[in-house]
């Protein structure tokens, strides 16, 4: 994991104190604390989840507040520079595996290729003309920057995680003081667990800095350096949310850009869990290369749509292929993915129509999920979805209808909302969790969960 250092004030003798407070009281045994959690995913959507909870790290967990904070809503701003110049980071990140040094040398050459893939109708001239407004309308919003670079992008990400936190405080009035942690995932530019590689980006002293409130980050290098994948970190939090409600028996189902399930069996024993394959990253570009639209919404596309069964087939033979050549499907969990794993372009599946494509790509997803069920020891009946694909009924109903065909079980799938969670705020509420267990030593990663040798500590401790 990359984190970089913010800028340092002096501590007031007040502000020492209560953070002295705020530490011994997350310390204590089964002692409840209030923790704010931050989380913006792989999709650089334009918005930050954000959530305030109460939480002793284990199984008391009180969920009080959230919102999503919008920081480039596509209506008002069409172009999406922050988006743009992002996504432009993981491509840096990429060609030099994970190095920042060579991330920040390689980031111009990374924003001129991701322009011309992702504006790919466009003469070289108009690429060029679209870099340069991109860029300049990044600088318009990312004062103290002259230039667009992997810096700059690291910086005004950062301050956008710290004007959501300021977002939530404001909305419901809360007293600095009464915040024992902020949880800052940061930003994900690369993810290569089975490199041992995993860069989240971000300056959590900074925060700390600037809200008064002590940060906890970095919560994925110390699980890939024991062995682990880093990733999915929700199983422990969808366990505590499990155990309070008194179930037995759960399926956890995160749709965001990649999918990842949780199945939390007993409540005395850590899940199972791993990334299944594509849940909204896939679709959402399929939906943007054909009709420069963000998503399919509502399923509206998907639904005039019909399955092509070649398609799907060279999807599931083709799509994830890791570095090595090994289809990520065939390799036992646990297991994650990165959100540039994927690849739609197989011959069969680009001559579709974008409505077959919608619901190819859907039915995709729900096989990826199905063929992961076969590592389990048992498949609850119950489950619960969360992430922006809860809003995606075609992959729903196709999810449901693909398990009765296989394990012939009638599983119950609703949104974590109909079990009074979030399925908007999960993730999020999620870090404010992991800051308090971090804060407390207790482990945030499993062998079950993560492949890490051993049950893992992880998450660093920033000081105002």
């Amino acid at each position: 994991m990359l984190f970089f250092k913010g800028s340092t004030t002096g501590a007031l003798f007040r502000a020492a104190v209560l953070l002295v407070i705020r530490y011994y009281i997350a310390i204590m045994a089964a002692a409840v604390v209030k923790s704010i959690g931050l989380m913006s995913g792989t999709s650089i959507d334009g918005g930050i989840s954000v959530a305030l909870i109460s939480t002793d790290g284990e199984s008391k967990v009180n969920r009080l507040a959230s919102l999503e904070y919008t920081y480039e809503p596509g209506y008002l701003n069409p172009l999406r520079p922050i988006h743009h110049a992002t996504k432009a980071g993981e491509l840096a990140y990429r060609a030099a595996k994970g190095d920042h040094e060579g991330a920040s040398r390689a980031y111009p050459e990374a924003l001129k290729r991701y322009c011309e893939e992702t504006f790919h109708s466009l003469t070289k001239a108009q690429v060029a003309n679209k870099i340069s407004e991109i860029t300049d309308a990044f600088l318009k919003v990312t004062p103290g920057h002259s230039q667009l670079t992997l810096e700059a992008v690291i910086d005004k990400s950062t301050r956008l995680h710290v004007e959501a936190v300021e977002a939530l405080i404001q909305q419901e009035s809360i007293q600095r003081q009464e915040i024992a942690f902020i949880g800052y995932h940061g930003q994900t530019l690369f993810h290569a667990p089975f490199d041992r590689i995993t860069v989240q980006v971000g300056h959590p002293k900074f925060m700390a800095d600037r809200t008064g409130i002590p940060v906890v980050y970095d919560f994925r290098s110390n699980d890939v350096a024991h062995g682990g994948q880093g990733a999915p970190l929700a199983p422990i939090y969808h366990l505590a949310l499990a155990k309070q409600a008194g179930l037995e028996g759960i399926a956890v189902l995160n749709l965001g850009g990649t999918a990842n399930l949780s199945l939390v069996l007993t409540q005395s024993e850590s899940p199972l869990a791993f990334d299944t394959g594509p849940a909204n990253a896939l679709i959402d570009l399929w939906v943007k290369e054909r009709l420069d639209r963000s998503h399919d919404i509502d399923s509206e596309l998907a639904l005039k749509g019909t399955i092509n069964q070649a398609a799907l087939d060279a999807l599931l033979k083709s799509a994830i292929i890791l570095p090595d050549g090994r289809n990520y499907l065939d390799i036992l969990p646990p297991k994650s993915l990165d959100i540039r794993d994927y690849n739609f372009k197989v011959p069969e599946f680009l001559k579709l129509s974008v409505e077959d494509g919608c619901a190819t790509l859907n039915a995709f997803t729900a096989e990826c999920v199905v063929r992961g069920l076969e590592y389990a020891k048992a498949i609850p009946k119950r489950w619960a979805a969360c992430g922006g694909g809860v809003k995606n009924l075609h992959l729903l109903k196709t999810l449901t209808r693909r398990v009765k065909e296989v394990y012939r079980l009638d599983i119950e799938l609703t949104s974590a909302d109909a079990l009074g969670w979030s399925s908007a705020a999960m993730e999020a509420e999620l870090f404010a969790f992991l800051a308090v267990r971090s804060a407390r030593g207790l482990p945030i990663t499993f062998p079950s969960t993560t492949g890490v040798r051993e049950p893992m500590t992880g998450g660093r401790l920033v000081n105002t």
